[in-house]
């Protein structure tokens, strides 16, 4: 599924790009060979590429339109950034935008972008590039930051390792500038259909976005999870998580919260088709992807 509707409120996944892309070990790095070879009998061969032995991740935005308001979740990687040191966002084409317009919704009708935390493939498509310059792409949003994720980028981004990825020049700056950006509480609420959670660890100020309609609950849940082996293994942190303790909090948060409910869960890179349910297994979990048979 790439859509889904809850009342009044409806949700599309807008779909960036999805392939094969790390190994276990680099991406989980307190993952072990025999750990891997362990799940491999249900990863294979739609979760984990049996070919280059690749974890399967996706990079989508969420569209969520109430009647009222038209958000965006997420913005993934973008195009025409310049990112050498990571080919997968390198100089990118997508036809992200055309994707969009499919959907009925063009740039200037989004009311708001939301970035669940302000990583490099959560803010590509906040800008684009125009006759040289990074403009915004949805030029009548509001761009919505956690104040506490941007207190802690402004420092973190000048340390040296950020100096060869001008993502925060070209993807964060422009929308400061342009005057767009708001800087939120983690708790902010666009009404009583759709609200944000705190779930720091992953970056200080990461965020959850929930979507209630009466007795439908849908949480985009951001980086708390990149993979469905996290639900089996939810010790296992990112090596992209700032803070290890934090995020297996929250990780733990989410599953053992909304375990053997009926909340759908769309986290920001499982693979298609991308929502599911937490169901538990033992003293674990595991993914049920919607529809999937």
């Amino acid at each position: 599924m790439t859509s889904w509707q809850f009342g009044h409120v409806r949700i599309d996944r807008i779909i960036e790009f999805e392939r094969p892309l790390f190994s276990p070990a680099d991406l989980y790095p307190a993952s072990t060979p025999e750990q891997i070879d362990y799940h491999r009998r249900w990863l294979e061969p739609r979760l984990l590429d049996p070919a280059s032995g690749l974890l399967m991740l996706a990079f989508h935005s969420f569209l969520i339109r109430t009647g009222r308001v038209t958000i965006i979740v997420d913005t993934c990687s973008g195009n025409d950034k310049p990112r050498p040191k990571k080919p997968r966002y390198h100089m990118n084409r997508w036809p992200y935008l055309e994707r969009l317009a499919a959907l009925g919704v063009a740039p200037e009708r989004v009311d708001f972008v939301l970035c669940t935390h302000l990583h490099v493939d959560h803010v590509g498509w906040n800008t684009r590039l125009v006759n040289g310059r990074w403009v915004t792409t949805f030029p009548n949003a509001k761009y919505l930051f956690n104040r506490a994720e941007w207190e802690y980028w402004q420092t973190t981004y000048k340390r040296p390792e950020f100096t060869d990825d001008p993502y925060y020049i070209d993807s964060i700056l422009p929308v400061i500038e342009s005057g767009q950006a708001v800087f939120i509480t983690g708790d902010y609420a666009f009404g009583d259909d759709v609200w944000l959670e705190p779930s720091a660890g992953h970056t200080p100020g990461h965020v959850s976005v929930h979507v209630r309609v009466g007795d439908a609950h849908a949480i985009m849940s951001g980086d708390l999870m990149h993979h469905p082996i996290q639900c089996a293994e939810p010790q296992w942190n990112s090596c992209f998580c700032v803070d290890n303790v934090g995020a297996r909090v929250s990780r733990m948060k989410l599953l053992e919260r909304y375990a053997e409910t009926r909340t759908l869960i769309m986290p920001a890179h499982f693979p298609s088709p991308t929502a599911g349910h937490v169901v538990r297994a033992g003293r674990a979990f595991y993914f049920a992807f919607e529809g999937a048979a």
